[in-house]
Protein backbone atom coordinates (compact mmCIF):
# COMPACT_ATOMS: atom_id res chain seq x y z
CA UNK A 1 0.00 0.00 0.00
CA UNK A 2 1.43 3.85 -0.69
CA UNK A 3 2.75 5.09 2.21
CA UNK A 4 3.76 9.01 2.07
CA UNK A 5 5.41 11.26 4.08
CA UNK A 6 3.64 14.90 4.26
CA UNK A 7 5.90 17.72 6.48
CA UNK A 8 4.39 21.24 6.66
CA UNK A 9 7.03 23.64 7.77
CA UNK A 10 5.55 26.80 8.36
CA UNK A 11 8.18 29.59 9.46
CA UNK A 12 5.91 33.22 9.32
CA UNK A 13 9.29 34.58 10.34
CA UNK A 14 11.91 33.13 7.55
CA UNK A 15 13.64 35.88 5.56
CA UNK A 16 13.40 35.83 2.16
CA UNK A 17 16.20 33.45 0.08
CA UNK A 18 17.90 34.70 -3.11
CA UNK A 19 20.07 32.90 -5.54
CA UNK A 20 23.17 33.60 -5.90
CA UNK A 21 22.90 35.79 -9.01
CA UNK A 22 20.19 37.58 -7.39
CA UNK A 23 17.58 36.48 -10.04
CA UNK A 24 14.67 36.32 -7.84
CA UNK A 25 14.11 35.99 -4.30
CA UNK A 26 12.46 32.73 -2.17
CA UNK A 27 10.42 32.41 0.93
CA UNK A 28 11.75 30.05 3.10
CA UNK A 29 8.80 30.00 5.25
CA UNK A 30 5.72 28.22 4.68
CA UNK A 31 7.25 25.33 2.67
CA UNK A 32 5.59 22.00 2.31
CA UNK A 33 8.15 18.85 1.66
CA UNK A 34 5.95 15.77 0.31
CA UNK A 35 8.58 12.18 -0.17
CA UNK A 36 6.42 9.41 -1.84
CA UNK A 37 9.15 6.43 -1.15
CA UNK A 38 6.62 3.60 -2.90
CA UNK A 39 6.63 3.15 -6.72
CA UNK A 40 3.24 3.52 -8.49
CA UNK A 41 1.35 0.48 -9.22
CA UNK A 42 1.84 1.26 -13.23
CA UNK A 43 5.87 1.47 -12.54
CA UNK A 44 5.95 -2.39 -11.08
CA UNK A 45 9.22 -2.55 -13.36
CA UNK A 46 10.56 0.49 -12.50
CA UNK A 47 14.15 1.08 -11.19
CA UNK A 48 14.70 -2.32 -11.89
CA UNK A 49 17.55 -2.00 -14.94
CA UNK A 50 20.79 -2.92 -13.87
CA UNK A 51 22.15 -1.54 -16.86
CA UNK A 52 21.40 2.08 -15.90
CA UNK A 53 24.58 2.91 -13.98
CA UNK A 54 25.78 6.62 -13.07
CA UNK A 55 29.37 7.59 -13.09
CA UNK A 56 29.72 10.00 -10.26
CA UNK A 57 31.12 8.85 -6.92
CA UNK A 58 31.36 11.27 -4.16
CA UNK A 59 33.95 11.50 -1.65
CA UNK A 60 32.82 13.38 1.44
CA UNK A 61 30.96 11.98 3.81
CA UNK A 62 27.49 11.79 4.95
CA UNK A 63 24.55 10.22 6.52
CA UNK A 64 24.14 6.78 4.86
CA UNK A 65 19.83 6.76 4.36
CA UNK A 66 18.80 2.68 3.45
CA UNK A 67 14.88 3.43 2.16
CA UNK A 68 12.57 6.17 1.73
CA UNK A 69 11.14 6.34 4.96
CA UNK A 70 14.79 7.28 6.36
CA UNK A 71 15.27 9.58 3.54
CA UNK A 72 12.09 11.66 4.04
CA UNK A 73 12.95 11.40 8.00
CA UNK A 74 16.41 13.06 6.94
CA UNK A 75 15.09 15.62 4.55
CA UNK A 76 12.25 16.96 7.04
CA UNK A 77 15.23 17.80 9.49
CA UNK A 78 17.79 19.26 7.30
CA UNK A 79 18.70 22.90 7.27
CA UNK A 80 21.22 23.35 4.73
CA UNK A 81 24.39 21.96 4.09
CA UNK A 82 23.45 18.16 5.12
CA UNK A 83 25.10 15.07 2.36
CA UNK A 84 22.91 12.38 2.27
CA UNK A 85 23.96 8.66 1.21
CA UNK A 86 21.53 6.68 -0.31
CA UNK A 87 22.11 2.70 -0.88
CA UNK A 88 20.76 1.52 -4.04
CA UNK A 89 16.99 0.89 -4.54
CA UNK A 90 13.38 2.35 -5.52
CA UNK A 91 13.03 5.53 -3.50
CA UNK A 92 9.77 6.02 -5.11
CA UNK A 93 8.58 9.67 -6.29
CA UNK A 94 10.03 12.81 -4.52
CA UNK A 95 8.43 15.81 -4.03
CA UNK A 96 10.08 18.57 -2.50
CA UNK A 97 8.50 22.60 -1.87
CA UNK A 98 11.22 23.79 0.27
CA UNK A 99 14.08 26.41 0.23
CA UNK A 100 17.16 25.21 2.17
CA UNK A 101 19.88 28.27 3.19
CA UNK A 102 22.89 25.75 2.29
CA UNK A 103 23.07 23.44 -0.30
CA UNK A 104 21.31 19.62 0.44
CA UNK A 105 22.80 16.74 -1.36
CA UNK A 106 21.75 13.98 -2.19
CA UNK A 107 23.65 11.36 -3.66
CA UNK A 108 24.10 7.27 -4.38
CA UNK A 109 26.70 5.65 -2.61
CA UNK A 110 27.17 2.97 -5.33
CA UNK A 111 27.38 4.32 -8.97
CA UNK A 112 26.79 0.73 -10.41
CA UNK A 113 24.01 0.68 -7.97
CA UNK A 114 22.43 3.71 -7.89
CA UNK A 115 19.54 5.12 -5.69
CA UNK A 116 16.26 5.07 -8.59
CA UNK A 117 13.25 8.00 -8.13
CA UNK A 118 10.22 7.49 -10.55
CA UNK A 119 9.46 10.84 -10.01
CA UNK A 120 10.65 14.57 -9.28
CA UNK A 121 9.51 17.57 -8.36
CA UNK A 122 10.87 20.15 -6.99
CA UNK A 123 8.98 23.08 -6.33
CA UNK A 124 9.52 26.73 -5.15
CA UNK A 125 12.74 25.03 -3.95
CA UNK A 126 16.38 26.32 -3.55
CA UNK A 127 19.84 24.55 -2.71
CA UNK A 128 19.17 20.88 -3.90
CA UNK A 129 21.82 18.59 -5.25
CA UNK A 130 21.79 15.25 -6.73
CA UNK A 131 24.70 13.61 -7.69
CA UNK A 132 24.81 9.98 -8.95
CA UNK A 133 20.74 9.24 -9.03
CA UNK A 134 18.58 7.60 -11.62
CA UNK A 135 14.97 8.99 -12.41
CA UNK A 136 13.33 6.32 -14.15
CA UNK A 137 10.29 6.47 -16.23
CA UNK A 138 7.78 3.21 -16.58
CA UNK A 139 5.52 4.34 -19.37
CA UNK A 140 2.01 3.30 -18.83
CA UNK A 141 -0.83 2.42 -21.16
CA UNK A 142 -2.52 5.34 -22.40
CA UNK A 143 -0.13 7.85 -21.53
CA UNK A 144 0.64 10.87 -24.53
CA UNK A 145 4.47 11.87 -25.36
CA UNK A 146 3.66 14.80 -23.00
CA UNK A 147 3.78 12.83 -20.21
CA UNK A 148 6.61 14.45 -17.09
CA UNK A 149 7.38 12.68 -14.85
CA UNK A 150 10.87 14.64 -13.86
CA UNK A 151 9.57 19.10 -13.07
CA UNK A 152 12.00 21.29 -11.71
CA UNK A 153 9.45 24.95 -11.30
CA UNK A 154 10.49 28.18 -9.92
CA UNK A 155 13.37 26.65 -7.88
CA UNK A 156 17.13 28.05 -7.39
CA UNK A 157 20.43 26.40 -7.15
CA UNK A 158 19.94 23.05 -8.19
CA UNK A 159 21.91 20.96 -9.63
CA UNK A 160 22.22 17.42 -11.06
CA UNK A 161 25.13 15.61 -11.96
CA UNK A 162 26.42 11.96 -12.92
CA UNK A 163 23.15 10.99 -13.07
CA UNK A 164 20.66 9.16 -15.73
CA UNK A 165 17.52 10.45 -16.71
CA UNK A 166 16.11 6.69 -17.88
CA UNK A 167 13.17 7.02 -20.09
CA UNK A 168 10.82 4.23 -21.77
CA UNK A 169 9.57 3.43 -25.31
CA UNK A 170 5.43 3.34 -25.90
CA UNK A 171 3.67 0.36 -26.46
CA UNK A 172 0.12 -1.18 -27.43
CA UNK A 173 -0.63 2.49 -29.08
CA UNK A 174 -1.45 0.97 -32.18
CA UNK A 175 0.92 3.48 -34.33
CA UNK A 176 4.38 4.25 -35.23
CA UNK A 177 5.22 5.57 -31.98
CA UNK A 178 5.01 2.07 -30.45
CA UNK A 179 8.46 1.22 -29.60
CA UNK A 180 10.08 4.73 -29.81
CA UNK A 181 10.91 7.00 -27.01
CA UNK A 182 8.26 9.11 -25.02
CA UNK A 183 7.92 11.71 -22.18
CA UNK A 184 9.53 14.31 -21.74
CA UNK A 185 12.94 13.36 -19.69
CA UNK A 186 13.47 17.06 -17.29
CA UNK A 187 11.34 20.06 -17.79
CA UNK A 188 13.04 23.01 -16.23
CA UNK A 189 10.52 25.92 -15.75
CA UNK A 190 10.56 29.32 -13.93
CA UNK A 191 14.19 28.38 -12.32
CA UNK A 192 17.45 29.96 -11.77
CA UNK A 193 20.69 28.88 -11.61
CA UNK A 194 20.37 25.20 -12.41
CA UNK A 195 23.18 23.06 -13.54
CA UNK A 196 22.43 20.08 -15.53
CA UNK A 197 26.13 17.83 -15.91
CA UNK A 198 27.48 14.88 -17.06
CA UNK A 199 24.29 12.69 -17.02
CA UNK A 200 22.36 10.56 -19.74
CA UNK A 201 19.33 11.10 -21.31
CA UNK A 202 17.75 8.14 -23.14
CA UNK A 203 14.24 6.63 -24.62
CA UNK A 204 12.53 9.90 -24.55
CA UNK A 205 10.28 12.06 -26.71
CA UNK A 206 11.58 15.38 -25.56
CA UNK A 207 14.71 14.72 -23.37
CA UNK A 208 15.43 18.07 -21.48
CA UNK A 209 13.25 21.30 -22.08
CA UNK A 210 14.20 24.72 -20.21
CA UNK A 211 11.73 27.40 -20.02
CA UNK A 212 11.60 30.80 -18.98
CA UNK A 213 14.48 30.61 -16.69
CA UNK A 214 18.37 32.15 -16.06
CA UNK A 215 21.78 30.91 -15.31
CA UNK A 216 21.51 27.20 -16.56
CA UNK A 217 24.04 25.32 -17.58
CA UNK A 218 23.64 22.02 -19.86
CA UNK A 219 27.30 20.45 -19.99
CA UNK A 220 29.24 17.58 -20.67
CA UNK A 221 25.53 14.83 -20.93
CA UNK A 222 24.79 12.50 -23.00
CA UNK A 223 21.55 12.39 -25.05
CA UNK A 224 20.13 10.18 -27.69
CA UNK A 225 17.55 7.76 -28.92
CA UNK A 226 15.38 10.38 -28.47
CA UNK A 227 12.21 10.56 -31.00
CA UNK A 228 11.79 14.48 -31.16
CA UNK A 229 13.84 17.09 -29.59
CA UNK A 230 17.17 16.64 -27.38
CA UNK A 231 16.99 19.98 -26.09
CA UNK A 232 14.30 22.79 -26.05
CA UNK A 233 15.04 25.85 -25.14
CA UNK A 234 12.78 28.71 -24.90
CA UNK A 235 12.74 32.73 -23.52
CA UNK A 236 15.27 32.01 -21.02
CA UNK A 237 18.93 34.36 -20.25
CA UNK A 238 21.99 33.21 -19.98
CA UNK A 239 22.13 29.51 -20.60
CA UNK A 240 25.00 27.63 -21.76
CA UNK A 241 25.17 24.20 -23.75
CA UNK A 242 28.60 22.75 -24.08
CA UNK A 243 30.74 19.67 -24.05
CA UNK A 244 27.36 17.39 -24.69
CA UNK A 245 27.18 14.39 -27.33
CA UNK A 246 23.77 14.75 -29.29
CA UNK A 247 23.34 12.12 -30.72
CA UNK A 248 21.54 8.66 -32.51
CA UNK A 249 18.13 9.82 -32.97
CA UNK A 250 15.36 7.15 -33.06
CA UNK A 251 12.09 8.52 -34.79
CA UNK A 252 9.69 7.73 -37.94
CA UNK A 253 9.19 10.57 -40.76
CA UNK A 254 6.88 8.67 -42.77
CA UNK A 255 4.16 8.27 -40.09
CA UNK A 256 4.68 11.08 -37.59
CA UNK A 257 4.64 14.70 -37.55
CA UNK A 258 7.56 15.03 -35.27
CA UNK A 259 9.47 18.06 -35.74
CA UNK A 260 13.04 16.73 -34.69
CA UNK A 261 15.52 18.78 -33.52
CA UNK A 262 19.17 18.18 -31.38
CA UNK A 263 18.36 21.92 -30.55
CA UNK A 264 15.46 24.22 -30.47
CA UNK A 265 15.24 27.29 -29.73
CA UNK A 266 11.86 28.98 -29.31
CA UNK A 267 10.02 31.89 -28.52
CA UNK A 268 7.62 31.20 -25.24
CA UNK A 269 4.98 33.75 -25.44
CA UNK A 270 7.25 35.54 -28.61
CA UNK A 271 9.92 36.69 -25.80
CA UNK A 272 13.20 35.90 -27.55
CA UNK A 273 16.41 33.96 -25.86
CA UNK A 274 19.13 36.21 -24.38
CA UNK A 275 22.63 35.43 -23.89
CA UNK A 276 22.63 31.99 -25.57
CA UNK A 277 26.16 30.08 -25.92
CA UNK A 278 26.03 26.40 -27.67
CA UNK A 279 30.14 25.81 -27.72
CA UNK A 280 32.10 22.12 -27.93
CA UNK A 281 29.11 19.65 -28.70
CA UNK A 282 29.16 17.23 -31.27
CA UNK A 283 25.71 16.06 -32.59
CA UNK A 284 25.85 12.81 -34.68
CA UNK A 285 23.31 11.02 -36.48
CA UNK A 286 25.50 8.17 -36.43
CA UNK A 287 23.37 4.93 -37.74
CA UNK A 288 20.04 6.69 -36.18
CA UNK A 289 17.71 9.05 -38.13
CA UNK A 290 18.13 12.33 -39.41
CA UNK A 291 17.25 15.78 -37.71
CA UNK A 292 17.56 19.27 -37.80
CA UNK A 293 20.44 20.17 -35.71
CA UNK A 294 20.08 23.39 -33.70
CA UNK A 295 17.15 25.42 -35.16
CA UNK A 296 15.52 28.89 -34.09
CA UNK A 297 12.25 29.47 -35.92
CA UNK A 298 10.51 32.60 -36.74
CA UNK A 299 7.29 31.40 -33.94
CA UNK A 300 5.32 34.37 -35.24
CA UNK A 301 8.13 36.95 -34.21
CA UNK A 302 7.09 40.73 -35.22
CA UNK A 303 10.46 42.12 -35.64
CA UNK A 304 9.60 45.66 -34.63
CA UNK A 305 9.31 43.86 -31.32
CA UNK A 306 12.67 44.17 -29.57
CA UNK A 307 11.24 41.15 -27.39
CA UNK A 308 10.63 39.09 -29.78
CA UNK A 309 14.16 39.17 -31.05
CA UNK A 310 16.76 36.21 -29.69
CA UNK A 311 20.12 38.54 -28.47
CA UNK A 312 23.97 37.74 -27.90
CA UNK A 313 24.28 34.52 -29.06
CA UNK A 314 27.18 32.54 -29.85
CA UNK A 315 27.63 29.51 -31.66
CA UNK A 316 30.98 28.13 -31.77
CA UNK A 317 33.27 25.02 -32.27
CA UNK A 318 30.50 22.50 -32.61
CA UNK A 319 30.67 19.38 -35.18
CA UNK A 320 27.58 18.84 -36.58
CA UNK A 321 27.01 15.28 -38.81
CA UNK A 322 23.45 14.85 -40.31
CA UNK A 323 21.27 14.46 -43.34
CA UNK A 324 18.37 17.53 -43.50
CA UNK A 325 19.31 20.98 -44.42
CA UNK A 326 18.65 23.03 -41.31
CA UNK A 327 22.58 22.48 -40.12
CA UNK A 328 22.27 25.73 -37.80
CA UNK A 329 19.28 28.00 -38.67
CA UNK A 330 18.37 31.13 -36.85
CA UNK A 331 16.03 33.59 -37.42
CA UNK A 332 15.57 37.02 -35.96
CA UNK A 333 18.73 37.47 -34.10
CA UNK A 334 20.68 40.86 -32.53
CA UNK A 335 24.37 39.88 -31.79
CA UNK A 336 24.71 36.26 -33.53
CA UNK A 337 28.53 34.97 -33.71
CA UNK A 338 28.62 31.18 -35.30
CA UNK A 339 32.17 30.47 -35.85
CA UNK A 340 34.20 27.63 -36.24
CA UNK A 341 32.15 24.88 -36.61
CA UNK A 342 31.78 22.00 -38.94
CA UNK A 343 28.66 21.36 -40.27
CA UNK A 344 29.36 18.26 -42.33
CA UNK A 345 26.77 15.98 -44.49
CA UNK A 346 26.10 12.17 -43.71
CA UNK A 347 24.02 9.73 -45.59
CA UNK A 348 20.91 8.77 -45.02
CA UNK A 349 19.47 5.38 -45.07
CA UNK A 350 17.56 5.75 -48.02
CA UNK A 351 20.09 7.38 -50.53
CA UNK A 352 16.85 9.60 -51.86
CA UNK A 353 16.03 13.03 -50.86
CA UNK A 354 19.43 13.89 -49.26
CA UNK A 355 19.35 17.12 -47.66
CA UNK A 356 22.85 19.09 -46.89
CA UNK A 357 23.22 20.58 -43.57
CA UNK A 358 24.09 24.37 -44.24
CA UNK A 359 23.98 27.64 -41.89
CA UNK A 360 21.00 29.86 -42.87
CA UNK A 361 20.57 33.16 -40.97
CA UNK A 362 17.51 35.15 -41.52
CA UNK A 363 18.31 38.53 -43.66
CA UNK A 364 17.06 40.75 -41.07
CA UNK A 365 19.42 39.40 -38.47
CA UNK A 366 21.61 41.99 -37.13
CA UNK A 367 25.17 42.15 -35.76
CA UNK A 368 26.06 38.92 -37.20
CA UNK A 369 29.30 37.62 -37.39
CA UNK A 370 29.92 34.26 -39.55
CA UNK A 371 33.51 32.95 -39.55
CA UNK A 372 35.68 30.02 -40.21
CA UNK A 373 32.93 27.72 -40.65
CA UNK A 374 33.13 24.34 -42.72
CA UNK A 375 30.24 24.18 -44.44
CA UNK A 376 28.33 23.21 -47.83
CA UNK A 377 26.83 27.23 -48.02
CA UNK A 378 26.02 29.76 -46.01
CA UNK A 379 22.49 31.29 -46.73
CA UNK A 380 21.09 35.01 -45.62
CA UNK A 381 24.17 37.11 -46.09
CA UNK A 382 23.79 40.14 -48.83
CA UNK A 383 26.10 42.13 -48.07
CA UNK A 384 24.18 43.96 -45.07
CA UNK A 385 26.61 46.39 -43.20
CA UNK A 386 26.25 44.97 -40.04
CA UNK A 387 27.32 41.46 -40.58
CA UNK A 388 30.78 40.16 -41.19
CA UNK A 389 31.57 36.97 -43.44
CA UNK A 390 34.96 35.66 -43.43
CA UNK A 391 37.51 32.86 -44.13
CA UNK A 392 34.66 29.95 -43.82
CA UNK A 393 35.81 26.99 -46.09
CA UNK A 394 32.85 25.69 -48.41
CA UNK A 395 32.91 21.90 -48.35
CA UNK A 396 30.87 19.62 -50.46
CA UNK A 397 30.71 15.56 -51.48
CA UNK A 398 28.74 15.73 -54.90
CA UNK A 399 31.65 17.01 -57.61
CA UNK A 400 34.89 15.27 -56.87
CA UNK A 401 36.34 17.67 -59.45
CA UNK A 402 35.49 21.10 -57.88
CA UNK A 403 36.58 22.44 -54.74
CA UNK A 404 36.00 21.53 -51.20
CA UNK A 405 35.52 17.99 -52.29
CA UNK A 406 35.33 15.98 -49.01
CA UNK A 407 37.84 13.12 -50.38
CA UNK A 408 40.33 16.12 -50.22
CA UNK A 409 39.07 18.13 -46.93
CA UNK A 410 38.52 14.88 -44.47
CA UNK A 411 40.43 11.62 -43.52
CA UNK A 412 37.43 9.38 -42.66
CA UNK A 413 38.11 7.45 -39.28
CA UNK A 414 34.28 6.25 -39.12
CA UNK A 415 31.21 6.22 -40.87
CA UNK A 416 27.62 6.28 -39.08
CA UNK A 417 26.09 3.08 -40.57
CA UNK A 418 28.97 1.33 -40.29
CA UNK A 419 29.97 1.83 -37.16
CA UNK A 420 27.41 3.68 -35.19
CA UNK A 421 28.97 6.95 -35.15
CA UNK A 422 30.82 9.19 -37.58
CA UNK A 423 34.45 10.85 -36.94
CA UNK A 424 36.20 12.97 -39.97
CA UNK A 425 39.19 14.34 -39.23
CA UNK A 426 40.46 17.43 -41.91
CA UNK A 427 43.66 15.97 -43.80
CA UNK A 428 46.52 18.09 -44.01
CA UNK A 429 46.84 20.91 -46.81
CA UNK A 430 42.78 20.68 -47.16
CA UNK A 431 40.73 23.88 -47.72
CA UNK A 432 39.40 23.57 -44.23
CA UNK A 433 43.05 23.03 -42.60
CA UNK A 434 44.56 26.34 -44.87
CA UNK A 435 41.46 28.28 -43.34
CA UNK A 436 42.18 26.92 -39.92
CA UNK A 437 39.13 26.87 -40.16
CA UNK A 438 35.93 24.24 -38.09
CA UNK A 439 36.36 22.88 -35.17
CA UNK A 440 38.87 21.77 -33.11
CA UNK A 441 37.26 18.64 -31.92
CA UNK A 442 37.87 16.78 -34.68
CA UNK A 443 41.29 16.63 -33.32
CA UNK A 444 40.47 15.15 -30.30
CA UNK A 445 38.02 12.11 -30.97
CA UNK A 446 38.31 9.55 -27.82
CA UNK A 447 39.65 6.81 -30.22
CA UNK A 448 42.83 9.09 -31.57
CA UNK A 449 43.57 9.77 -28.13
Amino acid sequence: MPVAFLIDERDTGGPAMRDRHSSFGMLVGACILLLSFSAPSYAAGACTDTKATTNVSGTEKGQTLRNASELAGAVKNAKGGEIFILEGGNYGALKISKAFRKPVTIRSTNPSSPACFTELHLKQSSNVTFESIRFDYTYQNGQSEFTKPFVIENSSNVTISGSVFDGDVARGTGTAADGLGTGKGLIVRGSANVIIAHTRFYSWWNALTVNTSSNVEIVGNNIHNIRSDGIKLGSSDTVLIADNHIHNFQGDQQNLSDHRDMIQIQRSSKIGVKNLTIRDNVFDMGSGIFTQTIWAGRDKANPKDPTNWHTNLLIENNVIYNAHSHGISIHLANGLSIRRNSVIRVRRRNSENISIPKIRVSKNSQNVVIEQNAVAAINGFHGQRNWFVQNNAIIQDTSSTSQGFYDREFIYYATGPANGHNEYGVRPGSQIDRLNAGSTLVKNYPTRK
